[in-house]
This record gives structure tokens, sequence and C-alpha cells, in this order.
């Protein structure tokens, strides 16, 4: 009987997987980049940025062929079980984290679409457009945006709020905003999970920044300081204090108890003097 033979898709898909497993044993990293709702312009931006600068590469493929490229690497699981969405792999010398900080600078305003709900009010502000009079005009009063006609050109005469936040874009205010060239919403790239050939790190953990860790150090340091100040425990940051207050109850409880020492003895002797001089100008009276 004739061996049945495999069909040309899956002996692609495997060569494929084949590829990319090679590759992963290549690079110490790899990050799994959302794809949802991902412009094309953004992933070849990303894609530019490490050919330039020979950190890596961007592998788009089907999940399935993902999913076997990792396994076989011998990644962890928890990278293969997070493709259950459109995702890319980036196979990158960088770490997780100065790769985040890339993906986090990559953004692009993008246009309004119908049927998008809008996440904060879109604003259309006053001032001057190039468009001439004529049928956008009624286009953009019919949106809501608040125009007139002004030495041969529309000008919109007012801050004009054409969707509201959480309310449907429709057709119409899709149209005029793309006709006044308004582009209100701002995407970006997502890493869904990362690895550095130790540890599996979500995003949460990639997005602390050196300026937030540095504010936590801080508030920390204080906290730490209070404490042992408080609970009277000497290290090398609270010694100093320590040393200052005991001196400072010391002298206090020997001039208050009247015991003579070097440190308290000029005190003892100014209120004596003090005392004395009161006595002195009682029995004068």
């Amino acid at each position: 009987m004739a061996e049945k033979k495999e069909r040309p898709a899956i002996t692609k898909k495997k060569a494929q997987a084949a590829g990319i497993q090679k590759e992963l044993k290549s690079y110490p990293n790899v990050v799994i980049i959302d794809l949802r709702n991902l412009p094309d312009k953004l992933l070849q931006s990303m894609r530019k940025k490490l050919r330039e600068g020979n950190h890596g590469h961007v592998r788009v493929a089907k999940s399935t062929v993902l999913k076997r490229a990792l396994d076989g690497a011998g990644k962890p699981a928890a990278l293969s079980e997070r493709m259950n969405v459109p995702a890319a792999l980036v196979l990158t010398s960088l770490s997780p984290y100065d790769l985040n900080q890339i993906v986090k600078g990559s953004k692009l305003q993008v246009a309004a679409k119908p049927g998008q709900i809008s996440p904060a009010d879109i604003i259309v502000p006053a001032g001057e457009t190039d468009l001439p009079a004529g049928p956008a005009l009624s286009e953009l009063k019919t949106a809501g945006v608040n125009v007139q006609i002004k030495a041969g050109k529309i000008a919109v005469n007012k801050d004009s709020t054409v969707v509201k936040k959480g309310e449907v874009i429709t057709l119409q205010k899709a149209k005029a905003l793309q006709t006044l060239g308004i582009r209100p919403f701002e995407v970006g790239m997502n890493v869904l999970l990362a690895y550095d050939g130790e540890f599996v790190y979500a995003p949460d953990l990639l997005d602390i920044s050196a300026s937030s860790l540095a504010t936590e150090f801080v508030s920390s340091l204080v906290d730490a300081m209070n404490l042992s100040v408080n609970a009277k425990y000497p290290s090398s940051q609270s010694i100093e204090m320590l040393l200052v207050d005991a001196y400072t109850q010391g002298r206090s409880a020997g001039i208050n108890g009247g015991l003579y020492s070097t440190e308290s003895m000029e005190q003892l002797l100014t209120l004596a003097t003090r005392q004395g001089l009161a006595l002195e100008g009682l029995g004068k009276k």
C-alpha cells in the first residue's frame, strides 16, 4: 500500500515552524506582540528598528506554526499558551524591558471609524480650514460642527463636540472628521508576554519605569528610616539621628534632675542665677 502523501500546506507549515524554531535558539530573548487592531505601519516600523540596530527579527505566522516553533525550541509553555490571539514573535538580543520601551514609544494617530465607541470626547477646535465652500459645508453641519464660510473657505466658528465619550461614532461623523483631517485616536503596540531565557515577564512588570522605581525607593527609604528611629534600632543611616536624640534626652534629664555634668553645668548655673535674682528681688520688696 502506497504511503499517503502529506498535503503541501502541512509541509509548508512544518518547514516554517522549523525555520522559526532555529531562529528562536539563536536569540536570547523572545517577546510576544499583540497584532489585534495593530496598523501594519507600526509593525513595519518595529521591523525597521530591529533591522537597523541588528537587534533581531519579527516573525508573523499562523498561531499553530508559532506554537509549534516555541514548543520545539523548548520555550516555557506559558509562551505558546499565550498564542491564543493573533500575535507575532520578536526574536531579539534586546532585553524584554528595552524592547518594551521601544514598543511603548511606537504610537500612531488614526482616524475614527463608523461603529467605534469613542473612549473620550472628540472636539473639533475653532479655526480656519483649507476646505473650499461646497458640499463639505453641509456635511460638517450635519455632523454637528459649527461652521460657516469665511473668505471663500470653511471655518469652524467655535469648538464643537462632535462625539461624546461612550458614544458610537456614526458614518457621517467619521466622514466629517476625516474631511477635516482629524485623527482623534492613538494606537500603539502591546506586549503580551516576554521571556529572557530565565524568567517569563507579564506586561505590568515590563511597564515599571526607572522614574516610578526611584519614587518607590525614596518612599521605602523614608519609611525604613522612620521605623529605625522610632524603634531605636541603630543602622548606618539612622545612627546619627539616634545619637543626637540620645544626647538631647540625656542633657534634658540632667538639667531637669539637677544633675551636674559638663553638658548640664552651664544651664544649671544659669538657672540658679535666675532663681537667685528672683529671690533677691522678692527680699527687697
